[in-house]
């Protein structure tokens, strides 16, 4: 797909970050940012912050960090083009496309062509049940019957897939899909004796969706009782669809799960449903699986409480006790509410009002500590055993839950109910979690040992880690700085400090005479009398490297400064969104990190003053960094020369007049470089 880069500029202009990561991640305000849980890596502790004033994000745990493109990318795992279309939509710009062809779907990657293939068994499937005769007949029928309004349908891309053995199959090979892909994604199944059929023949369709609204899979429900055919078939496992990490209605729900601060977690499709056209609208299913880790981090991007419909099943309750202590463990609140005997979510949705079912949800949900308690207790009856047994599984999920006072809450309660006192609840509590520290910490010796022997990898650090709280301010680093200094600045560090401050900086103004702790020994007309103007950093920056053609070793560096220049050589002025924006992937991620990093001065400065830095955006302070960093870099441009010139002079043959030259171009360089290291403040005790 084409876009034009106009129009690609547009879009990542319009883009803001906190809405778009809002999308996937529940974010909370703190001061000028937002912060939550990151998506891309398990942290009890919030860790991820966005900066809408810098229109980017970033993880201080695990590092990530860049614009909504980046995010999108890694969240979604589109390419550049098609995380621009997804922008484009949700901003409601238009963007001129060409038409793919068969051969340009067939030559798609991998995996967005099962994605391309999905939304293509969606459409199918829903225009099969909207507009041919046995859909209406037999498909709609069943969902009318269900009571769900054409809305609800509409909603949720319900479908119907025909009793032919081929019908998707043809249609989609006649679209320009191969069969071995329609195989791959699970839609169709090769027969052993050659050819292929439709999985999910004869059965409405329920799309399932990622949290962006992307088909990945397929559940598919039969509509005749037949023994020897299973009541629902499910996708298969492909490189798209991920069981573990996907959960029904999240994309319907997301929004509602925020906003309402809760999710209500049941266990089929038509749960979801019903509950939704009854105005619940912030419930997701596992659909049908146990409930994994990834399905729990998924719903802890939207909010830290869950709530659990059971029907009236016992045997199923017992079975999901593993999921609950899986929420605890996670420091998610978790509340359980049990439907009458012989009544779901679906069913209960159904015979009662939307306002009666809002009231029972509200009325009858237990933490889990109560509902545990309960459960268990009228199975062990009096019996002294099974009472033990009650209260050892009850610690067991209250030394799962991460946070100490959260830990005293339960144990006060579970005492109350089940009659034990608190010291002995708290004792064997405590026994569990020195038994896990201990194995933590025999783990832990392990790691450091194979580290120190050389084998096996090193230990991660703790993750989570909250960020300081000006961490992203547009002001210089506040207080003192502990960054250590490196005695040799590498030749990358001068041209990677100009960068950060064109970025961070670019757009403030100062006189340049501010900057100078000591100006540089040249000759002044005493009756020169002028007040300097005002300049930007970009502009004093790129106007100075231009005048002596200064170039950056580093190819994204250089690269990044040459748009500087061609914009200012041309009137323009860039902005750092510029670059978060940027098309380029290497150029757009080093914005971020440059942009999120600390604001912390060139090593140089600190190296040279031995000073922190006032809390306040000091002009001054900018402004003597920029000539910190460009005198640095002539210095070494200078050093480079002069090495050249040496090997010059080392050349056999070569004439006294040549190496005359050579000797008056090298005390030049020598001349201009103690120049500027004087200008740099720095004690020069001989040439260099």
């Amino acid at each position: 797909m084409m876009i034009p880069k106009q129009t690609v500029q547009e879009v990542l202009e319009a883009s803001k970050v906190e809405e778009v990561v809002g999308e996937f991640v529940s974010l909370s305000k703190r001061g000028v940012n937002r912060i939550g849980l990151c998506p891309f890596h398990n942290e009890k502790t919030p860790s991820f912050t966005v900066s809408p004033a810098k229109n980017i994000f970033k993880c201080f745990g695990c590092g990530e960090s860049g614009s909504s493109v980046d995010f999108l990318m890694k969240h979604e795992h589109f390419n550049f083009p098609q995380a621009v279309k997804w922008l484009a939509d949700k901003y409601n710009i238009h963007i001129e496309e060409e038409e793919q062809t068969p051969e340009q779907i067939a030559a798609e990657n991998e995996r967005e062509g099962l994605f391309a293939i999905s939304k293509f068994a969606a459409e199918f499937f829903n225009k099969t049940l909207n507009e041919t005769d046995k859909g209406r007949a037999i498909g709609l029928s069943y969902f009318n019957e269900r009571g769900y309004s054409q809305d609800i349908i509409t909603k949720f891309n319900l479908g119907y897939s025909p009793e032919d053995w081929d019908a998707l199959a043809v249609a989609a090979q006649a679209a320009g899909y191969p069969i071995d892909a329609l195989v791959q994604s699970g839609l169709v199944i090769k027969k052993d004796q050659g050819g292929v059929y439709d999985r999910f023949r004869n059965r409405v369709i329920f799309p399932i969706h990622n949290a962006s609204g992307r088909v990945l899979g397929f559940g598919g429900r039969i509509l005749i009782a037949d023994k020897k055919k299973p009541k629902y078939v499910n996708s298969p496992e492909s490189l798209i669809y991920d069981k573990s990490n996907v959960l029904f209605g999240l994309y319907s729900a997301k929004n509602q799960i925020i906003k309402k601060d809760n999710c209500y977690l049941v266990e089929g499709y038509t749960d979801v449903i019903s509950l939704y056209q009854s105005g619940i609208e912030n419930s997701v299913s596992s659909s049908g699986t146990s409930l994994t880790e990834g399905q729990i981090r998924l719903i802890k991007r939207y909010t830290p409480n869950i709530t659990i419909l059971y029907d009236g099943d016992a045997a199923g309750i017992k079975a999901s006790f593993r999921g609950i202590d899986m929420i605890v463990r996670a420091g998610m609140n978790v509340r359980v509410i049990l439907f009458p005997d012989g009544e779901d979510p679906d069913s209960y949705a159904k015979s009662h009002s939307a306002s009666d079912l809002s009231i029972f949800l509200e009325s009858s949900a237990k933490n889990f500590i109560n509902f545990k308690s309960e459960l268990l207790s009228k199975e062990a009856g009096n019996d002294p055993l099974k009472k033990a047994q009650v209260v050892r599984q009850i610690v067991e999920t209250i030394a799962l839950v991460p946070e100490q006072l959260n830990r005293i809450f339960f144990i006060r309660e579970t005492s109350e109910l089940l009659n034990v006192k608190e010291e002995v609840l708290t004792n064997e509590v405590a026994k569990i979690l020195r038994k896990e520290h201990y194995k933590k910490q025999e783990k832990h010796n392990r790691e450091q040992q194979q580290k120190a022997a050389g084998i096996g990898h090193t230990p991660s650090p703790e993750l989570g880690d909250e960020p300081p709280e000006d961490f992203f301010n547009d002001n210089l680093s506040g207080g003192e700085t502990k960054t250590p200094v490196k005695s040799e600045i590498s030749s990358k560090s001068n041209e990677l400090e100009i960068i950060r401050l064109l970025l961070n900086f670019g757009e403030i103004e100062f006189k340049p005479e501010i900057a100078k702790v000591e100006d540089l020994p040249e000759e002044k007309d005493e009756e020169e009398n002028t007040e300097e103007e005002e300049i930007s950093v970009i502009e004093f920056i790129i106007g100075d490297l231009l005048e002596d053609d200064i170039s950056f070793d580093d190819e994204i560096l250089n690269s990044i400064y040459k748009e500087y220049a061609n914009a200012y050589e041309n009137d323009r002025l860039l902005n750092s969104n510029y670059f978060v924006t940027h098309e380029n992937d290497e150029i757009r991620k080093l914005a971020g990190d440059l942009l999120s990093e600390n604001h912390i001065l060139s090593p140089l400065w600190f190296k040279s003053h031995q000073i922190s830095i006032t809390p306040e955006t000091d002009h001054a302070v900018v402004a003597r960094a920029c000539y910190e960093c460009i005198y640095s870099l002539k210095v070494r441009k200078i050093s480079e020369l002069k090495k050249k010139l040496m090997k010059k002079m080392a050349t056999e043959g070569l004439s006294s007049e040549a190496q005359d030259d050579i000797m008056v171009e090298y005390h030049r360089y020598d001349i201009m470089q103690n120049k500027l290291n004087q200008g740099l403040g720095r004690i020069i005790g001989g040439k260099n």
